[in-house]
């Protein structure tokens, strides 16, 4: 193993990034499984085909007509995988992605390619339907293997469209010269077994190596235009809490509160709503993500926990707030006080250098103080950014410390059984100063 503003208003998208000078070879597309640059019949190159127009006329935005971030971005970090590529005496890095709400941070980091389809049965020739590959050599083109591709959103020197992953990705390893290389892959866990054995079999002497720390440690680390985005991904989810809580009383169903929210989060600019979870009553005390939400409709004096996952541009949101319907009853008011404890100790420790273990013993400690350490809930938070759960993981035993630039998410939840779950999950983003917070919706809400 290798090592290494007002949440209701809406702000425009961002000026389009200025033009990057012409330092790298140009984006193309290639059609069909083991395209590339072959001579034609006469032995003229072939022309690439030309790309396929997806965006509907006046669409503009990241993600839309360009790429989310600035191209030399994601070019510095190609180069940055090569030098590390080099470092590890590896020949090529092989980044594999899942779908856009699923697992595709590695390749869309690295070029800014979501997978749009969902994640299908392996059939023969069709093996990467919603994956993405993006192959990257210590020399030679950055090579995208996707089964459908916007090019104008994406940094990489060659895509090919195809679903016949494994063929096409053999293809290129020949025509790279690299069919006795060490191909290191990052993203071992998202490659399946078929997959893999199929571009075993058919180039016989590479040698592959599990290279997922090569991608996921830079992740971690937020530059300032990810961490402005994660800013505008979090204003949606605050959009969409507000109108579920704003309708919220006795009587109305999960789904009601649910489909409220959803379509709030969408009108205030989200890609998609990945689920809107509403669980009342005794379900509060639950982390199950299915069913998001049942036709049980809402009775006074029950907490009702609100989970919103999503992403805009490409990055993610995940915001929980437990809120309250009245009467309360005071036991209630005492589980709601002792989690938001938990939350800013948590907080005051939230600072680069903290190890996992610290935050931890500060959650622990608020809760015992209301005698509730036992109820505290295993996951204290994680990272987020590309993917709803990024490193690091906020679980006890995890060996981990903060890092300045990271963004997470903070969300210790107390779950007594027989009166109730309550959580309160907050958006930061870990800075020499403490955190900065990136969500806004008020965290003990309360509906009369």
């Amino acid at each position: 193993m290798l090592s290494l503003p007002d949440p209701r208003g809406q702000t425009p998208d961002p000026e389009p990034p200025a033009p990057v000078a012409a330092e790298s070879a140009p984006r193309r597309v290639v059609a069909g499984p083991g395209g590339g640059d072959a001579p034609a019949a006469g032995g003229a190159p072939q022309a690439p085909p030309e790309p396929p127009t997806y965006r509907p006329p006046g669409a503009q935005g990241p993600g839309i007509d360009r790429p989310v971030l600035p191209e030399a971005i994601y070019r510095r970090r190609q180069e940055a995988l090569r030098a590390a590529a080099a470092a590890h005496g590896l020949d090529a890095v092989l980044a594999v992605g899942r779908a856009f709400y699923e697992r595709g941070g590695h390749v869309a980091f690295l070029c800014g390619h979501l997978a749009p389809a969902p994640t299908a049965a392996a059939v023969p020739g069709y093996e990467g339907w919603g994956q993405s590959l993006l192959l990257v050599p210590r020399q030679g083109p950055a090579v995208l293997i996707a089964d459908v591709a916007r090019p104008e959103t994406v940094v990489a020197d060659r895509i090919e469209v195809t679903p016949a992953h494994w063929t096409a990705l053999a293809g290129w390893l020949r025509r790279l010269g690299l069919t006795t290389g060490r191909v290191g892959v990052a993203g071992s866990d998202l490659w399946s077994w078929a997959a893999f054995r199929a571009a075993s079999q058919a180039v016989p002497a590479v040698e592959w190596v599990p290279a997922d720390e090569l991608v996921s440690r830079p992740r971690r680390i937020k530059e300032p235009e990810e961490q402005a985005l994660l800013a505008r991904a979090a204003e949606a989810a605050d959009v969409g809490l507000a109108a579920a809580l704003e309708v919220l009383r006795p009587g109305l169903s999960e789904q009601q509160l649910g489909a409220a929210g959803t379509a709030a989060a969408l009108a205030a600019g989200a890609d998609f709503v990945r689920y809107f979870r509403v669980h009342t009553g005794t379900w509060s005390l639950l982390s199950f993500r299915w069913p998001q939400a049942t036709d049980r409709r809402v009775r006074a004096g029950e907490p009702v926990a609100f989970d919103v996952i999503g992403a805009r541009c490409g990055y993610q949101f995940d915001v929980l707030r437990t809120a309250l319907v009245g009467p309360v009853r005071p036991e209630l008011e005492r589980l709601a006080g002792a989690t938001e404890a938990c939350l800013q100790a948590v907080l005051a420790r939230c600072r680069p250098g903290t190890t996992v273990a610290d935050l931890w013993a500060a959650a622990a400690g608020a809760a015992a103080r209301f005698g509730l350490e036992a109820n505290l809930a295993p996951l204290l938070g994680h990272g987020i950014g590309l993917e709803t759960v990024e490193e690091p993981l906020l679980l006890p035993g995890v060996d981990d410390r903060l890092e300045a630039g990271m963004v997470l998410c903070i969300e210790p939840a107390l779950r007594v059984p027989g009166l109730g779950g309550y959580s309160i999950e907050e958006m930061v983003v870990v800075e020499e100063d403490g955190p900065r917070l990136l969500t806004r919706t008020p965290r003990r809400p309360l509906a009369v």
